[in-house]
């Protein structure tokens, strides 16, 4: 009897593919884990139930299902080989019983107790003797084929003794001595078990799919240096370009002295300074000197900006010898499929899908989410790159933009990729947040010690208190002067009601005063095609010397590469003032007589007189950058640092850690449903609905094929389809309030609802420039 793992491959070779595949990313002292779970993982695919499912579709009850009898056999294998006094069984147990699924804890797929098996369990054992039944009836074939790579006499013994109960019984002491009696319970045991599980759903899925070849692929440092003079100006007397090549030069010969001295960098420099090649070639460097092949996985905290530094590293790379391909660059988040699905016809959408998923470059530039939640999840989906963390140089930028309350599990998080994957972190950014800050265990290494002189030389803008109480109106007849002169201006407010007023109030302005000056309106009331263009569009107008107004939410202010004359602020936590400061006279230095001007305004209040920064922002971060700015009528640049380390000094001081201490705890003992499964840097806002604006042929088209998706029974087009489609709903998408929810068009879906806009509804309720219309005066238009 021949045996496949899927149609068109051989049960053997799968198992094959995926013992390789696993073993390839993993550290030494995993090796023989990761063999014993990849060799097992589908196991109880040798029963002719299996192959009758997958050739002729037929369903015997549920004997074709395969995970519970190979979650058997690799405890059975791990016990035989590491005895039930150790951990090993249990992660083999755990890795195969979920490798088609979301983690759950240990306990949920064992038995209640050795004495109460629960009804589930015995109906799984039920189907297990079945199944071992049925394998005997073929087991010469099976010793055939598998002769090579799994030891005779565990497969004897558990084929022709199975004994299921006394593996279970094993399991239960394994779990009962690391739940009650702490044994194991150390900070290994969470990232072994997710390595394990990691590299086998990855490559499992790799090998289900014949996917071969990709691999990571890199350019040499030297090369990196030559690309970077041919892409930056030539310096000049006089010019910001002569400070940022002193600070890259510095931050890589510290990078060459330190090197071998620690696992954790940071480096601290103003906005504006060059940090991207300046971290991304001192990432190069410490690959070359740790002996090469290491991954670089820059991290950055949204995707407006991912497009940004994507673009420069592209560049820089594009300046070499490198062949242009994915192994060695990937922009990986949940907006990008789309930019590779359909450019090679040798994969289909799913393909596409899995590759970006495993993370397969040289280079992966990635959001916070995307790599967090890789670490600190339960789901399949997510796991699944966790393994690429081995050996990878983690750069990440803009930490500070992470909730303080996650500061603890970060460091917590670093240290352990460093200590157990044996990662290397560089942590960039312009406000120096205490991460690492007096860590014995793993102190940071800094790449600029002279890092408080540059913010000095960089004393390019004045931070101006304004203490007054105003609406946002009022805001507008303050600075009617300023944004009418010939200065490019941006004005950043808290929500997306007061910012869409101030633009209104501005246009009104301008107009009126017969001033012709291009005004631009940014904030996630934009669907996100919409905001890009607008990124761009504003860049381009910029480069030409327009001078522009732009009008936002807090989407521009953490990387976005613009440069205005002046900032208007509404109040905000320090963190996130210094940030948008940062978009002011990027250009300037402290040898200009003008600085840039930012206007923080302290007290701006809705009609009711409430203050708009209270809505978004924790009380503590509001009140502590108060009684840090109390006193203060101006502070230039080069006081931004003083007073942004006794900001963080604290908050520190003040806030609590217990979601990191408890996140950090739930990772020690394994507890997911309760605690892992919870964790997500995109918090779920139950007063919010996804709403797709159905603004063009483009977006109409993918929603009406979405809705001729969902009647497609086979699993396998249904998914193809919608991954062509999934990308093309997601850039005309908007989370909206749900109190808006009359406005739109609903259709069933699952237990809940499909929230649209269709084309005659988008051209009287959304305005290319502002986006959803929420003035509106219709209570509904849509039921």
């Amino acid at each position: 009897m021949e045996f496949y793992s899927h149609p068109d491959k051989k049960l053997v070779q799968h198992l094959c593919e995926v013992r390789d595949w696993a073993i390839a990313y993993c550290p030494e002292k995993y090796k023989e884990i990761v063999e014993v779970t990849s060799l097992s993982h589908d196991f109880g695919k040798f029963t002719s139930y299996f192959q009758e499912y997958l050739f002729l579709k037929k369903k015997n009850d549920q004997l074709h299902h395969h995970g519970f009898i190979s979650a058997l056999f690799g405890a059975f294998w791990a016990l035989r080989k590491w005895g039930d006094d150790s951990f090993f069984p249990l992660v083999v147990y755990s890795a195969i019983h979920h490798h088609h699924g979301n983690l759950t804890s240990y306990g949920e797929i064992l038995p209640n107790t050795v004495s109460d098996f629960g009804e589930n369990i015995k109906r799984k054992l039920k189907q297990a003797y079945q199944q071992i039944e049925d394998i005997k009836n073929h087991f010469d074939d099976v010793k055939q084929d598998v002769a090579e790579i799994i030891p005779e006499d565990i497969l004897d013994d558990f084929v022709l003794r199975f004994s299921p109960d006394n593996y279970l019984k094993s399991l239960l002491k394994i779990n009962h001595q690391f739940r009650v009696r702490n044994k194991w319970k150390t900070e290994e045991s969470y990232f072994l078990h997710q390595f394990v599980y990691s590299s086998l759903i990855a490559a499992d899925k790799l090998s289900a799919a014949s996917i071969y070849g990709i691999e990571p692929a890199f350019v040499e440092y030297e090369e990196c240096l030559k690309a970077r003079a041919k892409i930056l100006p030539a310096s000049s007397a006089n010019d910001i370009s002569n400070i940022r090549n002193e600070i890259f030069a510095k931050v890589q010969q510290n990078m060459e002295k330190n090197w071998s001295k620690g696992k954790i960098f940071t480096l601290t420099s103003p906005t504006g300074s060059g940090k991207t090649l300046t971290g991304f070639c001192a990432a190069n460097m410490l690959n070359q000197f740790l002996g090469g092949g290491r991954q670089i996985i820059y991290i950055l905290p949204f995707t407006s900006i991912i497009d940004q530094n994507y673009n420069v590293i592209e560049k820089l790379l594009h300046a070499t010898s490198r062949k242009d391909d994915i192994s060695y660059l990937l922009k990986h988040h949940h907006l990008s499929s789309d930019e590779i699905i359909g450019e090679d016809e040798d994969y289909s959408a799913a393909d596409w899908k899995l590759i970006m998923e495993n993370w397969p470059s040289g280079v992966v530039v990635t959001t916070f989410v995307q790599f967090f939640e890789s670490i600190i999840s339960h789901r399949n989906r997510m796991l699944k790159k966790l393994h690429r963390l081995k050996k990878a140089i983690i750069l990440i930028d803009e930490i500070q933009a992470l909730d303080f309350a996650y500061y603890k599990l970060v460091e917590y998080v670093l240290s352990m990729l460093c200590q157990y994957y044996d990662a290397r972190v560089i942590l960039m950014t312009a406000t120096r947040p205490f991460l690492f800050a007096g860590d014995e265990t793993l102190p940071a290494i800094e790449l600029l010690p002279e890092y408080p002189d540059y913010y000095r030389y960089f004393n390019r803008t004045v931070l101006n208190i304004v203490q007054d109480k105003m609406p946002v109106k009022q805001m507008v007849e303050k600075f009617s002067t300023l944004l009418s002169e010939d200065l490019s201006c941006l004005v950043v407010l808290n929500t997306i009601n007061s910012s869409l007023e101030a633009y209104k109030e501005i246009k009104t302005m301008l107009e009126e005063r017969n001033i012709n000056k291009p005004l631009f309106y940014l904030s996630t009331n934009l669907v996100p095609v919409h905001r890009r263009q607008r990124i761009e569009e504003i860049k381009e107008r910029m480069q030409r010397g327009e001078k522009v107004i732009l009008v936002s939410t807090q989407v521009v202010e953490a990387g976005v590469d613009l440069d205005f004359d002046i900032v208007i602020r509404d109040f905000a936590p320090l963190d996130s003032i210094i940030q948008c400061a940062g978009r002011c006279n990027r250009s300037g230095m402290q040898y200009m007589e003008k600085k840039g001007e930012v206007y923080l305004i302290c007290d701006l209040v809705d009609d009711n007189g409430h203050s708009y920064s209270y809505r978004i922002y924790g009380k503590t971060n509001l009140n502590l950058t108060k009684e840090i700015l109390e006193g203060y009528a101006k502070i230039e640049e080069r006081d931004y640092l003083t007073i942004i380390e006794k900001y963080y000094s604290l908050l520190k001081e003040n806030k609590s850690s217990q979601t990191s201490n408890d996140l950090i705890q739930n990772m020690r003992d394994f507890a997911i449903k309760d605690g892992i499964a919870r964790f997500s840097l995109i918090k779920n806002n139950p007063g919010y609905i996804d709403v797709l604006f159905r603004l063009n042929e483009e977006a109409e088209n993918a929603y009406q094929e979405f809705f001729e998706v969902i009647k497609i029974k086979d699993r396998g087009v249904k998914a193809e389809k919608y991954l062509r489609i999934s990308s093309i709903l997601s850039r005309y998408t908007i989370s909206m309030p749900v109190k808006y929810a009359g406005y739109f068009e609903k259709k069933p879906l699952g237990d809940g609802f499909f929230f649209s806009l269709p084309p005659e509804g988008c051209r009287d309720y959304y305005d290319e420039n502002v986006g959803f219309l929420r003035d509106k005066e219709d209570e509904a238009i849509f039921c």
